[in-house]
């Protein structure tokens, strides 16, 4: 993988801040023995950042999003 891009098993606790919580919580799950993790991987924070940063559209999209209420299923599209 890439350094935007991190198996789950290049995860630990020390990768908080390039995963964020979600994607730490299941590199330490994957290292447990005897509990079953699919194979994964996590897209790194700086990634999504970079995203974000070259695509002003990106910024958009989410505005609408915070916009939707639960009710309003049918606009996700």
């Amino acid at each position: 993988m890439n350094a935007y891009v991190l198996d789950f098993q290049e995860i630990d606790k020390t990768k908080l801040s390039v995963v964020g919580g979600k994607g730490a919580n299941l590199g330490e799950l994957s290292r447990i023995e005897g509990i079953r993790v699919p194979e994964g991987f996590c897209v790194t924070t700086e990634a999504y950042k970079r995203t974000i940063e070259q695509t002003p559209e990106f910024n958009a999209l989410l505005e609408q999003l915070t916009q939707i209420k639960m009710d309003d299923r049918e606009k996700v599209s």
